[in-house]
């Protein structure tokens, strides 16, 4: 239980991101010790999402990746709703929002609604709720005046706040658990390549969905409609500016397009 004062706090806190986010604004940021717990940092973040009043369409997986573990001095994952309002189809024209950091790369699967009626104790069980598997790019940022991340907190407390999603084409596959495929995002503006690949993320992103939805059925966490999960990205966080266009590929898979 949060004692009085520490609930007005959290409130607060979370008003300014939900604010912020709504009028694609930065704030300043959150004070330290609020962000070295992270269990105030989940809450506020829940809150700040509630208070969006938007409309989740699935969920972001956030540290899966080795190197932007590094990056974000993560030492488990996390995750955040996606939404409606934020999500968008292949070759979409993004509006860039302050702060950002870059775009990934990502394997993002559609799952049947099916899976919470269901209780999912081994991995192989997924293939009876995966629809289908699509190419994605993913702008992140943050909603905070920070240049250098200094914990994985600063991050986390308004990881889904940022995100923009962009799907591609869905794609069925004979055997989910097995797909790997080299990845690469290319700037067509300044024709600079950036290579990746599927095991980067958490070995193989099927791991980063059976972690998720290991971690849903724990909170009894739930959605009313088929969902998406973007798994983390597979390549470096690429840096985007105006004007730029990207094409994100998945071998194996297909491509996706945006440009800012």
């Amino acid at each position: 239980m949060f004692s009085k004062d520490l609930f007005k706090k959290i409130n607060l806190l979370s008003s300014s991101l939900a604010r912020a986010r709504k009028k694609n604004i930065l704030i300043n940021p959150l004070p330290t010790y609020i962000l070295k717990n992270l269990n105030l940092v989940k809450q506020i973040r829940y809150f700040a999402e509630a208070k969006l009043e938007w409309h989740p369409v699935g969920f972001k997986i956030g540290g899966t990746n080795q190197e932007i573990m590094k990056l974000l001095k993560a030492k488990n994952p996390f995750y955040s709703y996606l939404f409606k309002e934020q999500t968008f189809n292949n070759k979409k024209r993004l509006k860039l929002s302050p702060n950002t950091f870059g775009i990934e790369l990502e394997i993002a699967y559609k799952i049947s609604k099916k899976i919470f009626q269901n209780k999912v104790k081994k991995k192989k069980q997924l293939k009876n709720f995966i629809c289908g598997v699509t190419p994605a790019i993913e702008l992140v940022g943050l909603r905070q005046k920070i240049k250098k991340i200094q914990h994985v907190g600063q991050p986390m407390v308004d990881f889904g706040l940022n995100i923009s999603f962009v799907k591609s084409k869905l794609y069925k596959l004979k055997d989910f658990s097995k797909f790997t495929s080299k990845t690469k995002i290319t700037n067509l503006k300044n024709k600079k390549i950036y290579f990746g690949h599927t095991k980067n993320v958490m070995g193989n992103p099927i791991n980063a969905l059976y972690w998720l939805v290991q971690e849903l059925q724990k909170k009894d966490i739930s959605l009313d409609n088929d969902f998406w999960v973007s798994t983390g990205s597979t390549t470096s966080i690429v840096p985007v500016k105006k004007g730029d266009k990207f094409l994100g590929e998945i071998f194996k898979l297909g491509k996706v397009k945006v440009n800012f």
